[in-house]
């Protein structure tokens, strides 16, 4: 079995084991990606005070291009920065953007509960961050895939982080699409958040 527990991967997962059908699928790989993520929006001063703007943010690093699709001199630099990076625009993993997206966030609370109990994601004031621990196994993460996720997630961040809550929820309706429902499914999924407060157990961290 896979372990993350203490940042550490467990050596004896079996070479044998039947592949899944994405990354994604694989528990310890949303556990280091979202450990990356908390480690840049440290770095980017980007608080994630809410499990909703944690899974927003956590589904754009990967998936960057959905955001930066317009036609500005910014769009037009951030699409060659993440290009130089590594990542494509033309993807199959774009289609259907939605439907990863409700995917990822029924995991996202389970992911987020795992960190936690593991000791490298704490809540505080500002909202979930890394631990000493976490930021330690965030730096241990040396490979392409995760300098261009790093580099993904920079993009990403400076740009949503300046948005409020309702202006990030319209934005992802917008690259989403309408269809995708999942306001109610994000509700459903934030029920448990850890630390949420009485107003409607939206996920945020209790000041």
């Amino acid at each position: 079995m896979t372990s993350f527990e203490g940042g550490h991967l467990d050596e004896s997962v079996a070479l044998s084991a039947a592949v899944p059908d994405s990354p994604e699928d694989r528990q310890v790989f949303r556990l280091a990606q979202l450990t990356l993520l908390l480690q840049i929006a440290g770095e980017e001063a980007a608080p994630v005070r809410s499990v909703d703007r944690l899974a927003f943010y956590d589904f754009f690093s990967a998936n960057p291009f959905v955001v930066v699709s317009g036609d500005t001199t910014r769009d037009n630099a951030d699409r060659l920065t993440l290009r130089l990076a590594g990542f494509s625009d033309h993807q199959l993993s774009y289609a259907s953007t939605g439907q990863r997206f409700a995917s990822r966030l029924r995991r996202l609370q389970h992911d987020l509960s795992l960190l936690v109990a593991y000791g490298l994601v704490m809540i505080e004031d500002e909202g979930y961050g890394l631990t000493d621990s976490g930021r330690a196994v965030a730096s241990q993460f040396i490979s392409v895939y995760a300098d261009a996720y790093r580099e993904g997630a920079r993009v990403v961040l400076g740009r949503l982080k300046r948005l409020s809550d309702r202006g990030l929820k319209r934005s992802a309706e917008e690259w989403l699409g309408r269809s995708w429902l999942l306001i109610d499914v994000l509700d459903d999924v934030l029920e448990a958040t850890p630390g949420a407060t009485d107003r409607g157990n939206r996920g945020e961290p209790r000041g």
